[in-house]
C-alpha cells in the first residue's frame, strides 16, 4: 500500500514539474510577444519583404498599426500594408486601404506616394482592347491627379508616360467600336465614335486611322464633301503615315479642297465646322 502511495506521489510530482515548465514557456512566449516594439515588428515586415513573403509582410505591418497606432511608424506601416498586398495582387483590399489612408491625410508625406500607389492598383488591371474601358478610366484620372496635384515629384514623369499609354489605349476602343459600327453597315453610329477619338484623344497614335475611317463612314452616307475634307486633313497633318497612303485609293478627286497652311486643316476647327 505504502508502494501504491509512493509511486502515485512521483507520478504526481513529475506531472506537477512539466506542467510548471509549460507554463514558464507560455509566458515567456507571451512576453517575447508583447515585448516587440514598433521599429522591431516594422523591421520583421521589411524582412519579409525583402524574402518576398507578402503574406506575412502584410500581417506584421497591420500589428505596427493596430498596436502602436500612436508611433511614427503607422503611416508608413499602413502604406508598407497596402503595398504588400499590391504585391501580393489583393489589388481591391490595396484599394480599399488606400483610399482610407488619403482620406485621412490628405497631406501627409506619404499620401503622394499612396495616390501613385492607387493609380498602378488600377493600371496592372488595365483590360485589353474592346474589354469595359473603366478601369482604364479609373487609372488615368488617378495619374492626371499626381501631375496636377504634384507636378515636380519623381512620380509625375512616369505618371506622363502611362497618362499617354491610357489615352491611346481609350482612343483605340473607341475606334474600334467605331470600325464594328462599320462593319455592321451603321455608319451615323460610327461617325459618333470617330467622333470621339478626335475630340478627346487628339494626341494619340490612332487619329490618321480615325480621319480614314471617318472618310470611309461619310461616303457611306452620301457626304463626299466632308470626306474629302477628313482626307485633305489626313494627308496634311500626317504626309507620311500609311492611312495617308491608302487614302490615296478612297478619294480620286481630293484636289477638290486646296492644299493651303490654314485653319481648315486644324483638327479642331474642323470638329467645329462639321459637328
Amino acid at each position: 500500500m505504502k508502494d501504491i502511495i509512493k509511486k502515485n506521489f512521483i507520478i504526481l510530482k513529475i506531472f506537477s514539474i512539466l506542467l510548471f515548465f509549460a507554463s514558464c514557456t507560455s509566458i515567456n512566449k507571451n512576453e517575447n510577444t508583447t515585448k516587440l516594439s514598433d521599429k522591431e515588428i516594422y523591421s520583421k515586415g521589411l524582412n519579409s519583404i525583402k524574402e518576398d513573403n507578402f503574406k506575412r509582410a502584410i500581417l506584421e505591418f497591420d500589428e505596427v498599426f493596430l498596436n502602436y497606432p500612436f508611433s511614427s511608424l503607422a503611416a508608413k506601416s499602413e502604406i508598407m500594408s497596402a503595398y504588400s498586398l499590391f504585391q501580393n495582387n489583393e489589388l481591391k483590399k490595396a484599394i480599399i486601404k488606400l483610399n482610407n489612408f488619403i482620406e485621412m491625410n490628405p497631406k501627409g508625406e506619404l499620401t503622394e506616394y499612396a495616390h501613385y500607389l492607387l493609380a498602378m492598383c488600377y493600371y496592372v488591371q488595365v483590360s485589353i482592347e474592346g474589354r469595359d474601358p473603366s478601369l482604364s478610366i479609373k487609372a488615368l484620372n488617378s495619374f492626371k491627379l499626381i501631375t496636377s496635384k504634384y507636378p515636380n515629384s519623381k512620380y509625375a514623369k512616369d505618371s506622363r508616360l502611362k497618362i499617354q499609354f491610357l489615352n491611346n489605349s481609350l482612343a483605340r476602343n473607341e475606334l474600334n467600336v467605331g470600325k464594328f459600327y462599320l462593319k455592321k453597315g451603321a455608319p451615323a453610329s460610327s461617325i459618333n465614335r470617330f467622333k470621339i477619338v478626335l475630340q478627346n484623344y487628339q494626341n494619340t497614335s490612332v487619329i490618321p486611322e480615325t480621319l480614314y475611317r471617318l472618310s470611309e463612314a461619310l461616303l457611306m452616307i452620301g457626304l463626299k464633301d466632308e470626306a474629302i475634307k477628313s482626307n485633305a486633313i489626313l494627308d496634311y497633318n500626317f504626309p507620311r503615315d500609311n492611312w495617308t497612303k491608302l487614302s490615296k485609293n478612297l478619294l480620286k478627286n481630293k484636289s477638290e479642297v486646296g492644299q493651303n497652311k490654314d485653319d481648315k486643316f486644324s483638327i479642331i476647327n474642323y470638329l467645329k465646322d462639321f459637328f
